[in-house]
This record gives C-alpha cells, sequence and structure tokens, in this order.
C-alpha cells in the first residue's frame, strides 16, 4: 500500500497543498488536479489505485466524476467534501464513493480510511482473480 498512487481532485489549493504535504509524508504518490474536466482526463491516464474526490468542483461536479469514473472502473473513491448534509452524503456514496469524509477533516483518519479502501480493493482483486482462475479451471474440465 505505501507508495500507492492517489489521484486528488481538489479546488481549494491550501488544502490541495495540505493533503499533498501530508499524504507525501505517509508514503503516497500524489497527483493533483483542480476541476471534474482535468479530473477525467487525469483518470483517462490510469495508474492510480485511489481516488480523493471533492464534490464542489470547477467544470465538471464531483458527482458528476465519481459517476463516470464507477462507469468505466472500481478504483477506489473517497469523496473529501465540505458538504457534510446527511443527502450529500446519500448521494456521494450512492452513486458510487466507497467512503466519505467531510472538510476539516483529520490527516491520520483520512490516511487510515485511504488504507482500508485500499485493503478492500485488493482484497476483491486478489478474490476475483482466484474465482477467474477457479472458474477457467472448472470450465476446462467440463
Amino acid at each position: 500500500m505505501t507508495g500507492a498512487r492517489v489521484l486528488v481532485v481538489e479546488d481549494e489549493a491550501s488544502f490541495a497543498a495540505a493533503l499533498e504535504v501530508g499524504l507525501a509524508r505517509e508514503g503516497f504518490d500524489i497527483e493533483i488536479v483542480h476541476d471534474g474536466v482535468a479530473a477525467l482526463d487525469a483518470f483517462e491516464r490510469g495508474g492510480h489505485d485511489l481516488i480523493l474526490l471533492d464534490l464542489m468542483l470547477p467544470r465538471l461536479s464531483g458527482v458528476d466524476v465519481c459517476r463516470e469514473i464507477r462507469n468505466q472502473s472500481s478504483v477506489p473513491i473517497i469523496m473529501v467534501t465540505a458538504r457534510s448534509e446527511e443527502l450529500d452524503t446519500v448521494v456521494g456514496l450512492e452513486v458510487g464513493a466507497d467512503d466519505y469524509v467531510t472538510k476539516p477533516y483529520r490527516l491520520r483518519e483520512l490516511v487510515a480510511r485511504m488504507r482500508a479502501v485500499l485493503r478492500r480493493a485488493e482484497s476483491e482483486g486478489l478474490r476475483s482473480g482466484v474465482e477467474a482462475v477457479t472458474g477457467a479451471a472448472e470450465a476446462h474440465k467440463g
């Protein structure tokens, strides 16, 4: 998990800079973009293990970005946003976010949530790989 490549989508420069410093110190490899369109462009280039996604973004909302990414990929997404109403959380999770963290956040908690989501994704990836191999072996026998 150390060295996991994280796409940070955050339009507020101060939050983006704080995340970059804090997450780099924790061993993550960070790419930062500042709007929804740039987020989709960065996602298309690939190679991200996790996405931290703000909801309120210029050019394309975080909800729309999440929905578009989820249509193409199961990469873990954690929404990190100032929107703290229950409806915002529910919408974020229903469009495909794996977790939802409100600002101001505690870095240690955010990092713990990131590691938990990455562990789950890795475990599911290994499990689906085992199922694919088992299924192929069963088909070959049949």
